[in-house]
């Protein structure tokens, strides 16, 4: 258990408080995952009191949006590069698969966002949570749109309906992992046709040919 720490009472302080407490609960998150992330195992990690912890996120759900903002706007500027110049659809595809895939919480979060995670916290947080998912896929939309030569419209559908491809492709992930096993050829066949990548490369390379063939 880390040394209690004191508290924070200028502005400036508890800026830098907010910020350790997400450093810290990145950390932690990546260890124990959503189901066992604990408020009370995290203020103990970090050397504060739970009651310092509420004071800057209300709930578990509040800390863990939090998360997921950073890691959204992370995930934003890693798409915005790779969208610098002129690409293929191909290219594309697999670029928005892997830069999403690259941050270990972001596309799990993105999966509890709103059956769980949205449900329990406050009206004003959700809604500033949804001007900034706006925001960053907006910016990648932009970017898309001039690396694949899309309208504005086309490239905001295009976006918008690959995330929520990503976000389905990946919960075929969720299940038991069977690397080790020595499955049936057909079996294992069928398991790495139906796992997130040729999922989400697939269906994305229709999403992304209608929209074409549409623009």
């Amino acid at each position: 258990m880390a040394a209690p720490k004191r508290r924070a009472v200028t502005d400036a302080q508890k800026q830098f408080r907010r910020k350790e407490i997400l450093s810290g609960a990145r950390r932690y998150f990546e260890t124990v995952g959503y189901e066992s992330f604990s408020m009370a195992q995290l203020a103990s990690q970090l050397g504060i009191v739970k009651g310092t912890l509420y004071l800057y996120f209300p709930t578990k759900e509040a800390i863990i949006l939090a998360l997921f903002g950073r890691a959204l706007e992370d995930w934003s500027e890693a798409m915005k590069a790779r969208l610098a110049k002129p690409i293929t659809d191909q290219q594309f595809l697999k670029a928005f698969y892997d830069t999403a895939m690259a941050d270990p919480i972001l596309v799990p979060l993105l999966i509890r966002l709103q059956h769980v995670i949205e449900h329990n916290v406050s009206i004003p947080l959700l809604i500033d949570s949804k001007r900034h998912f706006k925001a960053c896929l907006g910016g990648i939309a932009e970017r898309a749109g001039q690396a694949l030569n899309f309208a504005e419209p086309q490239a905001n559908e295009l976006v918008w309906s690959l995330g929520v491809l990503l976000s389905g492709a990946a919960q075929s992930d969720q299940g038991p992992s069977l690397t080790e096993e020595d499955l049936p050829e057909d079996v294992a066949a069928l398991m790495t046709q139906l796992s997130s990548q040729p999922l989400f490369l697939t269906n994305g390379r229709y999403i992304l040919e209608g929209i074409r063939r549409d623009n």
